[in-house]
């Protein structure tokens, strides 16, 4: 499973999030927003395109981050530490 995690700094949702994924045992990518948002080298292969798509379907994207995208699915922060309970106990 891939977990990667999109935030920008100073973002306390943000920080609160990446505490309750290591707490629920799971390891993550994290990236910056800011970086996902502005042209760059590879922005049609690293996913870009998708995370801008979820983010323009569910509106702003300040008031969507942390936004969490599990193997190819994405996540609000509630829904993502749905999943990731759900996943854990799979594993369990």
């Amino acid at each position: 499973m891939k977990i990667r995690f999109y935030s920008r700094p100073g973002c306390g949702k943000c920080e609160s999030a990446k505490q309750k994924i290591k707490l629920l045992g799971f390891e993550y990518e994290e990236h910056t927003l800011e970086y996902h948002i502005t042209l760059h080298d590879g922005w049609r292969k690293d996913g870009t395109t998708e995370l801008m798509a979820y983010l323009a379907y569910k509106g702003d994207p300040k008031v969507q981050l942390p936004t969490i995208q599990i193997d190819e699915k994405y996540f609000d922060y509630p829904g993502a530490m749905r999943e990731l309970k759900k996943l854990r106990k799979v594993k369990a």
